[in-house]
């Protein structure tokens, strides 16, 4: 299929389906309606390749995250198409599994040889790989709590919401709070999120107890409900769980529920990310919004602003570390009433 088909069927000129296309906004609604059902109906995807040899670039980037089934990274992901789409861009997405290698050689990926640039979401990168990523074309690294290196980080302050969540659980009168923490990539003790939690028990002068600390393989609702069990085996004293990342929350949740305890009366749960599911789970779920919108927002803003650059022959601005902001959504898991 090509553009002069899709123009037959729609009554329209060829440049017509080229401006709806390509996402400009000098096209009437009526008009872009009856290109956009052309389209659905032939079926047409762009030549990619035939669009960088006219233009230069594809107006394609590449999203490399861990999972789509992983509801933080399947909401940022969702926050990124809707972010490219009001770029005029369209997003290739692959899955890197939390595979240093993958993450490492993300730019190598054949998948996403004919993209402009890439957005880059890494979970297993230790830092000092991740500030010496190097890119032949433009590089975006978001959602990691990293300086910058050779490239663009956006992040959120990890450490600090976390240690805010802690100093919330310790104002509800809470004093013996656990941990359930991703440590399948990396180890949990290298989490920003993690030293975080530390953090804030040591302002509240409690002790950190290694068996309140559970490490999970996943990250994933299934993961959480029997790391909620384990715990309970471990210190069946614990009046809270932190939970690094909301799909563990949300499991935990479950675990909790299935081994007796009530929530938040008996435990309360605090989770991290601020998923759709979080406010719909019962009790709701306490939890960080960690800016998912700004920071999809930003990073993609920033990619445009690259590739737009690397294709008029512009240097590019030297790499930075752009931090976004935070909020700690109360809820009921951690004793707050319901509005």
């Amino acid at each position: 299929m090509t553009l002069r088909d899709v123009a037959a069927l729609a009554g329209v000129s060829v440049s017509t389906v080229s401006s709806v296309v390509h996402g400009r906004v000098c096209v009437r609604e009526e008009t872009r309606r009856r290109v956009q059902e052309a389209v659905e109906q032939l079926g047409y995807r762009p030549n990619l390749a035939a669009r960088r040899l006219r233009s230069g670039r594809s107006r394609v980037i590449g999203l490399a995250l861990p999972s789509v089934t992983v509801p933080y990274f399947r909401d940022l992901a969702d926050a990124v198409l809707r972010g490219a789409g009001d770029h005029g861009l369209s997003v290739l997405i692959t899955q890197t599994h939390g595979d240093v290698r993958r993450e490492r050689g993300v730019c190598d990926d054949p998948y996403l040889r004919h993209v402009d640039g890439i957005l880059l979401v890494p979970v297993a990168l230790a830092e000092e790989e991740a500030m010496a990523l190097s890119a032949v074309k433009p590089l975006v690294v978001a959602a990691s709590s990293l300086g910058a290196g050779r490239v663009h980080c956006f992040d959120t302050d990890s450490f600090a919401a976390a240690r805010a969540v802690v100093a919330h659980l310790v104002a509800r009168g809470r004093r013996r709070i656990a941990a359930l923490a991703p440590g399948e990539a990396r180890p949990a003790e290298s989490d920003v999120r993690y030293q975080g939690y530390v953090a804030g028990l040591r302002d509240a002068g409690l002790p950190v107890c290694p068996e309140r600390v559970v490490s999970t393989e996943r990250v994933s609702f299934a993961s959480g409900a029997a790391a909620a069990r384990a715990l309970l085996g471990q210190a069946p004293d614990t009046d809270a769980v932190f939970a690094i990342g909301d799909a563990l929350a949300l499991g935990a949740l479950r675990g909790l529920h299935e081994a007796g305890r009530v929530v938040p009366d008996d435990i309360a749960v605090a989770g991290f990310g601020n998923v759709a599911q979080a406010a719909f789970s019962t009790p709701a779920l306490t939890t960080v919004d960690p800016g998912r919108e700004e920071l999809a927002e930003g990073a993609v803003s920033l990619l445009a602003e690259l590739t737009r650059a690397r294709a008029a022959g512009v240097p590019l601005p030297p790499a930075r570390h752009h931090t976004v902001g935070f909020r700690l959504v109360e809820r009921e898991s951690s004793g707050v009433p319901a509005r």
